[in-house]
């Protein structure tokens, strides 16, 4: 099971696993790889130490532990979690492989993610805080809801535990008007209700807007499943949104997202007074390369094409438009940089096709700043793209209006 496993997560996780056979060789791994080791997986029995020893060694490491063990009963459990483990998995043949690599998933990157206490009493706090700790979350407490709300505004943590210390119509009207910005994928909201068995305030904070609850009395190992569960479900919409906004080949947006964007940031541009822009490109004769070097050859020319305009306008949104055409979307207080950085992309396709592609070829630009509306910046950015092409191609035609506030 231990050389499944190592398999499994290298190739999964792309990190270099080390295999202790005993506690003496955890020891020096330990010593060797002081500072370095992320997450350790141990039997709760060793052959040199058969009543969990490993388990306390690791913990005076501070290294965030998953205990395997073969058997199970209630006093063991109470055991594993009493030396703060992160969690414990039945070795029960390919569920339980599945099982690890799914709580790696977390733990591997539970680092990056911050769970934010808000509401909840010194003494419960501090529980939670340590617990979340444990499997390696960033941890903030708010104990004012002025100083929520104004966090909120600049950035939002991956899971919201909000409880019922003090005024809670208050709080549960801020729970409100956060569910208001957020939706429930952007941002999930547990709700942790301190009276016992008081599910009427769990109730309520559902319909304000938690996406979960948990009610005192409650295990550590029920806090952790509520936390993964909601941790798993706000990734996994988040990757189906990304997967909804992006292009499979390239990499970059696709139409759809950046008509959204443009409809909805248009007037808004605007009414900053900078310049906004849509600039066009079209890879010339794209359907040459495909007949006469394979459609694969094709794909390496858009992928390329892509990698550059993400190069050059790294700040902007760049979308895959159509088959071989792409848009970049933005606003600058400096038109002539635009048309530069447009220039320096063109060169760089020209110059550069060949050696990355192993194909030569260009590409047609149009630019346009400032229109009537957004569906008109396009439009206009798409006749110039059209007389760039008809004048030659590889090369950029662009019009400028002066800048009209809405």
């Amino acid at each position: 099971m231990a050389m499944l496993l190592k398999s499994r997560i290298e190739v999964r996780f792309s990190v270099e696993v080390l295999l202790a056979h005993d506690l003496a060789q955890t020891q020096q791994f330990l010593d060797d790889y002081e500072g370095q080791i992320m997450v350790a997986l141990s039997d709760l029995n060793l052959p040199d130490v058969p009543n969990g020893e490993s388990i306390g060694l690791l913990k005076q490491y501070g290294i965030t532990t998953v205990v395997l063990t073969a058997s199970y009963d209630e006093a063991l459990r109470k055991r594993v979690f009493q030396e703060r483990v992160a969690d414990y998995v039945l070795k029960e043949g390919a569920g339980a492989i599945e099982y690890v690599l799914r709580i790696l998933n977390l733990l591997l990157t539970n680092d990056q993610r911050e769970i934010w206490l808000a509401n909840i009493s010194d003494r419960m706090a501090r529980k939670l805080g340590g617990l979340l700790s444990i499997q390696r979350f960033k941890v903030r407490v708010f104990d004012q809801h002025k100083e929520l709300e104004a966090e909120l505004a600049l950035s939002k943590p991956n899971l919201l535990l909000m409880g019922q210390a003090k005024q809670q119509n208050v709080w549960l009207q801020v729970l409100s008007e956060t569910r208001a910005i957020f939706a429930f994928y952007e941002l999930p909201i547990l709700a942790c209700i301190e009276t016992e068995s008081d599910i009427n305030s769990a109730l309520k904070y559902m319909k304000y807007g938690a996406t979960d609850y948990i009610v005192q009395p409650f295990s550590i190992e029920e806090f952790y499943t509520r936390i993964s569960q909601n941790i798993e479900q706000q990734q996994a919409y988040q990757d189906i949104k990304h997967i909804s906004q992006t292009d499979a080949l390239s990499g970059l947006y696709n139409r759809r997202y950046c008509l959204d964007v443009g409809e909805n940031q248009y007037p808004q541009w605007r009414i900053s007074g900078s310049e906004v822009f849509a600039l066009l490109v079209d890879i010339d004769f794209c359907k040459r390369i495909n007949d006469h070097y394979g459609h694969p050859k094709g794909d390496e020319a858009i992928v390329f094409v892509a990698d550059q305009l993400k190069q050059h306008f790294s700040d902007k949104v760049v979308a895959r438009f159509g088959g071989e055409e792409f848009l970049v979307l933005g606003e600058t207080d400096n038109s002539y940089e635009v048309l530069v950085k447009a220039e320096s992309f063109r060169k760089a396709i020209e110059v550069e096709s060949t050696k990355q592609v192993g194909v030569s070829f260009s590409c047609s630009i149009g630019v346009v700043f400032n229109a009537d509306s957004f569906e008109k910046l396009v439009a206009q950015a798409d006749q110039k793209l059209y007389e760039a092409k008809e004048q030659g191609r590889n090369q950029i035609c662009h019009k400028f209006e002066r800048l009209q506030t809405a």
